[in-house]
């Protein structure tokens, strides 16, 4: 199958890109401890500085851990692509109403094998939802007879999500994506007060340091497009125990990687990238749209939605990015992303 559009990855010593404006926040949603979402606040909690001598270790046993077999349609960083030289990825994309919808394709097989590397790597991976723990307190409080700190056993089905709206350039954006926890003060504390916690070996070499500084680059996207401030960076020893902590304020995190004498990236190919494959997608996709903006309702009987024009972007790393026309997608969701009840919302609503 022949791509539609392909984009080569941008050049490092590119001009000022598009402005991406400041994040908006829209709404709130939480993941209970069943998986089960409820709108609002529920999984909100707050922050609160771990105790150095902390081990990461504690409760490993008693974790609980939510069906990676469940597809759950989370969002790729299309913004990160630029200096990602191992991993490539594709997005299912849908128009409907006026927008494009994107969502990262994970068939089983690749679920699967993500999930017996992940059990390679339990341990390490538990210790980030520790730090969690550790960071965050509760209106309930701690448990009895546990560390200092430890704010409940870690069940990573809980989650607490913001919806925000931006825009890159002339290009509006919402976006939606898990945020840790917030800095303790006002039931609604918006955008300002919320922190994201992420945790790293302690840098004892130059190589870990280059290693640490690209991995930056992930934290800074994630933050930065969500409109979160503030990154806290628990800093582990190999065993687990934490040794300090920093906080960095997400808008300084490309500063603080241009300084160094070899810069693992730069925040101006990310955006320029955005802008560009998102521009690709206007182009391509709103011209499919069943429902475009002003056109009359669009009635359909149940369970006979008209066809969805789905499209695959798919990524391959140091050279950049494709569009292809699927001919259909075998899925329950309409296009492979919308549940049929909210497409029939859109195609069906006043105009």
């Amino acid at each position: 199958m022949d791509p539609l559009e392909s984009l080569a990855l941008p050049p490092a010593n590119l001009p000022r890109p598009p402005a991406y404006a400041r994040p908006v926040l829209i709404d709130t949603y939480s993941h209970l401890p069943s998986r089960a979402i409820e709108q609002g606040d529920a999984s909100m909690v707050y922050y609160r500085p771990a105790p150095i001598g902390a081990d990461l270790r504690y409760g490993f046993e008693r974790r609980v851990e939510r069906d990676e077999s469940v597809e759950e349609h989370l969002d790729g960083l299309i913004m990160t692509a630029p200096f990602e030289d191992r991993d490539g990825w594709e997005m299912n994309c849908v128009p409907l109403g006026g927008s494009i919808y994107l969502e990262l394709d994970d068939p089983p097989e690749k679920r699967s094998y993500r999930a017996k590397d992940s059990a390679k790597w339990a341990l390490q991976s538990y210790m980030g939802y520790s730090y969690e723990s550790f960071s965050t307190t509760t209106p309930e409080g701690d448990p009895e007879d546990s560390p200092e700190g430890w704010s409940g056993d870690v069940n990573t089905n809980v989650q607490w999500c913001n919806i925000v709206r931006s825009a890159i350039g002339e290009i509006p954006l919402c976006l939606g994506g898990e945020v840790d926890c917030v800095q303790v003060g006002a039931p609604n504390p918006g955008l300002d007060a919320c922190v994201e916690l992420k945790t790293n070996k302690v840098i004892d070499s130059d190589r870990a340091d280059m290693v640490f500084h690209k991995k930056l680059l992930k934290h800074w996207a994630q933050s930065f497009l969500l409109g979160v401030p503030t990154v806290e960076l628990g800093f582990r020893t190999e065993e687990g125990i934490i040794a300090e902590r920093h906080l960095f304020e997400t808008e300084r995190i490309p500063a603080l990687v241009a300084s160094g004498p070899r810069p693992a990236w730069y925040p101006t190919p990310c955006l320029h990238f955005l802008h560009a494959v998102l521009g690709l997608l206007v182009r391509h996709l709103l011209p499919a749209d069943p429902r475009p903006p002003g056109a009359p309702p669009v009635y359909a009987s149940e369970g006979n939605l008209p066809p969805a024009p789905t499209f695959r972007l798919r990524f391959t790393p140091r050279r950049g990015v494709e569009l292809f026309r699927l001919p259909s997608v075998n899925s329950e969701r309409w296009g492979g992303i919308l549940t049929e009840d909210y497409t029939r919302h859109v195609l069906e609503r006043d105009a």
